[in-house]
């Protein structure tokens, strides 16, 4: 609540970011000014930090996978041919899916080819996190693997024809897809797969056999930097990608903080403890919005706690025109892959998630109790299920001593009578349970996803829905 008294001709404002003086029947004091410049370039830089978010996340994958994968050149191909471990970070993988990925860099190659195999599911997405095409099931190949032309933003020159088209708004660009380990196989066979039918190269060097590179295991952290660093890799962003790639009250945004193409980004010292104080609570506004949604539409179910990555139904965000920052926020701070497939109710294709971070009692979930999750029989996929643990912190598998925080339906875990399941959760297996149980590390938050992959009309209509999470005494 904030008051107005004036006295003795001083205006005096208390609000809950200070209190100011004004003068002269408005003119704001020296020491006001200053109190509040310091208060609007805090806001600015908090704003910054939420907004910029998708594109440090995206920065940062890159970033890891060239300096701890060796992903340096466009037909490096990085394969998790032994299935993705909790050993790097990385925003909410599975352990199910055999992943591919690279970088590319279409100011340095120009217009780029990336050969797709059948029977996967990827995407192209940009410096902002931005969907660019989809590959595969979900994409214009319909799962029969094609040859897709990547093109720059600036690009001016002939498009020649037998490629799948798409143009990115930035230069730097993510391609990642995921077979299915009944398609690719694993170890060995996966590497083999893959540089047996996928490629990327620079479309004027012609074809360029990929060097297709075993990533499993690898150390790494592809996860941005909460602190003044975040600052300095968004100036690097803005200074490489194109000025046309962002809106200009983003950049607006960004040239109040001393972010501005082709300038050299110096702040004082004043405006370095600024930047680096929003970036910390920009960090705590996103762990509130991701972790305790304020957002109706984020319910699944209404009698349930599970909760949707994609809040709103649109990987743009987008409804009645209008763009749901918080939504975009959730989505970014916990995980990485912008598609319509991982929203679009397309029976049999795509993918859909559920987040649960809570209880039956709306307690956070706690590393140190016991827990269980039953998911009826006949869970409707026509590929595969997993349920799968993460790190609050870190948005990252939960490291533990399992080589895996997951159970899945490749796993066979056991059925009940009924052909439904019963998942544990816990710092000890309960006896018998240990083919159904997923290992927590007391003192320590968890959440969890469910992963459908091919979901079938049961979970659309919602005549199928998992339990809530349950704590067992």
């Amino acid at each position: 609540m904030n008051s107005v008294k004036t006295q003795n001709g001083v205006e005096k404002l208390t609000t809950p970011i200070g209190d100011f003086e004004f003068v002269l029947g408005g003119y704001p004091t020296k020491e006001t000014t200053q109190k509040l410049f310091d208060a609007l370039d805090f806001q600015r830089a908090c704003k910054a930090y939420l907004d910029f978010m998708p594109a440090m996340s995206l920065k940062a994958l890159l970033d890891g996978q060239k300096r701890n994968l060796g992903i340096k050149e466009c037909s490096d191909l990085g394969v998790c041919a032994n299935l993705l471990d909790a050993t790097p970070l990385v925003l909410t993988g599975n352990t199910e899916s055999v992943y591919f990925a690279t970088n590319l860099d279409l100011k340095k190659d120009g217009p780029t080819v990336v050969v797709v195999p059948p029977q996967v599911l990827g995407m192209a997405d940009d410096a902002y996190f931005r969907f660019i095409v989809d590959f595969g099931m979900a994409g214009p190949d319909k799962g029969k693997g094609g040859k897709y032309l990547i093109l720059p933003p600036d690009y001016e020159g002939e498009v020649p024809e037998g490629y799948f088209v798409a143009r990115s708004r930035t230069y730097k660009v993510w391609i990642m897809a995921r077979a299915s380990q009944k398609i690719s196989g694993l170890g060995d066979q996966a590497i083999k797969w893959y540089g047996e039918n996928c490629a990327v190269y620079p479309l004027k060097d012609g074809h360029r056999k990929p060097r297709v590179l075993n990533v499993s295991g690898l150390p790494g952290d592809t996860t941005h930097p909460n602190d003044f660093q975040f600052f300095v890799n968004l100036d690097r962003m803005i200074q490489y990608e194109p000025t046309e790639a962002f809106e200009p009250e983003q950049l607006g945004l960004l040239r109040a903080l001393g972010i501005e193409k082709g300038k050299e980004f110096n702040p004082d010292e004043r405006m370095k403890n600024i930047l680096d104080t929003a970036a910390k609570t920009g960090l705590g506004m996103a762990r509130a919005i991701a972790y305790q949604s304020r957002e109706p539409e984020a319910k699944v179910y209404p009698d349930r706690r599970w909760e949707y990555i994609f809040v709103g139904g649109s990987h743009e965000f987008l409804k009645n025109g209008a763009r749901n920052l918080d939504a975009r926020i959730l989505f970014h701070f916990t995980a990485i892959c912008i598609t319509p497939a991982m929203v679009n109710k397309t029976v049999g294709v795509g993918s859909q998630y559920m987040a649960a971070y809570i209880d039956d009692n709306d307690k956070y979930l706690d590393g140190s109790k016991t827990y269980k999750l039953h998911l009826p029989k006949d869970i409707p996929i026509n590929n595969f299920w997993s349920v799968t643990l993460y790190d609050p912190k870190t948005r990252s598998l939960l490291q533990t001593d399992q080589p895996k925080p997951s159970v899945n339906s490749f796993d066979e875990p056991e059925q009940n009578e009924d052909g439904s399941y019963d998942i544990y959760f816990g710092p000890k297996a309960p006896a018998g349970k240990e083919k159904n149980w997923i290992q927590t590390v007391p003192g320590k938050g968890w959440f969890t996803y469910i992963r459908l992959y091919g979901p079938l009309q049961p979970f659309f209509d919602q005549s199928w829905k998992p339990d809530d999470i349950v704590e067992v005494k």
